[in-house]
């Protein structure tokens, strides 16, 4: 009876001289997600009546057309077209634009723009002691006569010209010609040459010196009596001669260069 008691009190039971384990609870599964939504029901078929109506009026559309084309026959497709040839019509469709012609620069403009000076009159009248003779153009009878040995000759611009100086003179300026041409009788002090070129002097009396600056291509014809004591003087010119009659033959000419830069005696 005690070998009973406590076989229940002990909670545990023995088979075949082994205590059985106590059996445990097994835990409680997870309960399972709820199912996905059904998907949406599929589009209702199409309509066959419609689409038999739509597929009759394309049908009957086209038919029309051929029909029509072919009541017109081959000439009447034809009769509406313009015949395409080839010539300045084809041509002038494929032809580039023409570009504008380019601005003239504004320097060009103003050269055009600017008037050509006016040739001014030619003149010749006594300023005081000094005579002013100015822009003869192509004159080869100019004549001045002076009247008093104070009296100075200035010339300035004349070109393809000729001018005779009567009696004797204080001094002569040539100034800015060309292809002038100058004879004189006699200068109490200098003749001077200036900026010029294509110039021909000449003296028939005396001429203490000549003055040559900046001047290409000059000519001066000395006299037997100017030869003796004449001065040359030259500057920044070049073909600078003198002519002068020979020692031994005056009826003889001799031509010399006339170096410049230095002074010739």
């Amino acid at each position: 009876m005690e070998k009973l008691i406590e076989k229940f009190e002990s909670g545990a039971t023995v088979e075949n001289g082994k205590a059985a384990a106590t059996a445990v609870a097994a835990p409680t599964p997870p309960a399972a997600a709820p199912p996905p939504p059904p998907p949406p029901p599929p589009p209702p078929p199409p309509n066959t009546a419609e689409l038999q109506k739509q597929s009759a009026t394309e049908g009957a559309g086209a038919g029309a057309l051929f029909a029509e084309i072919n009541s017109l026959g081959e000439g009447g497709v034809r009769s509406g077209l313009k015949k395409a040839t080839r010539g300045p019509v084809n041509e002038e469709a494929v032809a580039p634009a023409p570009k504008p012609a380019p601005a003239p620069a504004a320097g060009a403009v103003a050269a055009q723009a600017k008037p050509a000076p006016a040739a001014k009159a030619p003149k010749m009248e006594l300023q005081g002691k000094k005579w002013v003779v100015e822009f003869f153009e192509g004159n080869n009878e100019i004549i001045l006569n002076v009247n008093s040995i104070k009296e100075s000759v200035y010339i300035y611009r004349c070109n393809k010209s000729t001018i005779q100086i009567k009696g004797k003179c204080n001094s002569i300026a040539i100034d800015s010609c060309k292809k002038f041409n100058c004879v004189f009788e006699s200068a109490l002090s200098i003749c001077e040459v200036v900026n010029s070129s294509d110039i021909q002097i000449q003296s028939t009396g005396a001429s203490p010196a000549v003055t040559v600056d900046n001047c290409n291509t000059l000519t001066y014809y000395l006299s037997a009596e100017a030869l003796a004591d004449a001065q040359i003087i030259t500057s920044k010119s070049a073909a600078v001669n003198l002519c002068a009659p020979k020692p031994d033959d005056p009826d003889d000419m001799f031509e010399t260069p006339i170096p410049e830069q230095m002074v010739t005696k």
